[in-house]
């Protein structure tokens, strides 16, 4: 698990050449994101066949997706 920016992203497989990055907030609050306007616990990227492509997808994410 990494800590970037307010969020810790865990990259986690589902199955075999299958991974996604789980991002939660570090003060435990729920994540908000704008479009749909939703708050949930964690979010999960898509499926990638690497734990370095879902990390990247996470960071992509945080910084540009609208995670709030």
């Amino acid at each position: 698990m990494i800590t970037y920016k307010q969020y810790h992203i865990q990259q986690v497989e589902h199955g075999p050449k299958r991974w996604v990055a789980r991002i939660t907030r570090t003060d435990g609050q729920n994540i908000r994101t704008i479009l749909p306007a939703t708050e949930l616990p964690y979010l999960d990227t898509k499926p990638t066949t690497s734990a370095e492509e879902a990390e990247a997808l996470a960071k992509e994410g945080i910084d540009f997706g609208g995670v709030v």
